[in-house]
């Protein structure tokens, strides 16, 4: 393994001092890691690119600045550096399709849950709800977003606070209060989970088009029309412009 990559997962002592880490830095708002994980995977979704400044005071319940507070210089780093590469190992694998694995908790019977992990992702689509618009009329994405919303139901809507809303929280996760969803019964839950997991490689997928779009750089407006080779140069010459500027 190559313990230099940005992007390697995190090993099992990693995943749990993230963990740790998290309920350190805001015990009552911060997400924990299962939650987390499924915000990642929405952010990699995500057809607009989302800095670590946009998302982190939704990550930790608060401003940097003061749900870090608390910890000492050492932790603080720790943690920063372990969200970040967690992140950017659910790209990687996300991108890498079948090697994908999320991170899903489970009770003290051993019970795959899956509630927290639906519910940070439908927090990673609050950040820009408008661009998922552009998936209402698939079919295949609507059933994966379905799932999820059943999976979330399960533990309810986050606070207007703990989704880092003022003012609502959205088409989503308001579904979540608006309308009942079809529990999911234990003899179904890891397929569904599955399922579930599937459907959002599938929106990863249908959004790689619109994430290319948005990183390409934006095109140069020319504010003038281009100058002819026998057009007068603008430099105030007076000579052709392929005989100036334009030689050579």
């Amino acid at each position: 393994m190559n313990t230099s990559d940005p992007s390697r997962s995190l090993d099992e002592s990693e995943l749990s001092r993230l963990d740790e880490l998290l309920a350190q830095a805001h015990p009552e708002h911060s997400m924990m890691l299962e939650e987390y994980d499924g915000f990642c995977a929405a952010l990699a979704c995500s057809p607009t690119p989302i800095s670590a400044d946009e998302s982190l005071p939704i990550v930790l319940g608060a401003e940097p600045g003061s749900a870090l507070g608390a910890m000492d210089e050492a932790d603080r780093n720790e943690l920063l550096a372990l969200l970040g590469r967690h992140r950017r190992a659910v790209a990687r694998r996300l991108h890498e399709g079948e090697a994908w694995n999320a991170v899903i908790g489970t009770d003290e019977s051993g019970r795959a849950l899956g509630d927290a992990w639906a519910i940070g992702f439908l927090r990673g689509m609050e950040l820009h709800p408008d661009d998922w618009d552009m998936l209402d009329e698939d079919e295949v994405c609507e059933e994966a977003f379905e799932l999820i919303l059943r999976f979330a139901s399960e533990a309810g809507a986050p606070s207007d606070a703990e989704a880092g809303n003022e003012e609502g929280s959205g088409r989503s996760l308001e579904r979540l209060d608006e309308e009942p969803f079809e529990p999911i019964e234990d003899g179904e839950r890891e397929e569904m989970i599955d399922l579930m997991l599937e459907g959002v490689l599938e929106i990863f997928d249908r959004l790689a088009p619109a994430r290319e779009r948005a990183l390409k750089p934006a095109t140069i407006r020319r504010d003038a029309p281009r100058l002819g080779r026998n057009d007068i140069c603008r430099c105030g010459s007076g000579r052709k412009y392929k005989h100036c500027h334009g030689a050579g």
